[in-house]
């Protein structure tokens, strides 16, 4: 007696990152650059701090755009991403005795369903396996 199966089941990627790092570090950066100017944490979604008075009307953290503007993220390593920035940049993050941090870079929780798709996209690469 012969018993055949038939069906078909999705086959795993297993170069899964090569194929999805880029599309996450363009995620992140979207993600990230949306928080700034809507001048947000881009972790919880707090907006910034304000100046103390008397400041410029410029809008917070873009007076010349320089440290926006160099903020690239990219890739460096299996489930990694590192981005270049001003030399100023961490102190707005962490803040100092005299400087209110003002968060500006992280992983927004707006990516996350976006990361999902891609990365279920590049496991699965729309391979089946027919039997």
């Amino acid at each position: 007696m012969n018993i055949t199966f038939k069906g078909s089941a999705q086959l795993f990627n297993e170069n899964w990152w090569a194929s999805s790092k880029m599309p996450i570090a363009d995620i992140l950066q979207q993600d990230n650059e949306e928080s700034w100017s809507r001048e947000r944490d881009p972790q919880t979604g707090q907006g910034w701090m304000a100046r103390k008075t008397p400041t410029g009307t410029w809008p917070i953290l873009r007076k010349t755009g320089t440290m926006q503007d160099k903020v690239k993220i990219k890739p460096v390593g299996v489930g990694l991403f590192a981005t270049k920035t001003t030399n100023y940049g961490p102190f707005h993050m962490s803040g100092t005795s005299r400087m209110t941090a003002r968060p500006w870079l992280g992983v927004p929780a707006m990516s996350m369903p976006k990361i999902t798709v891609s990365v279920k996209k590049a496991i699965v690469k729309g391979k089946t396996l027919r039997f």
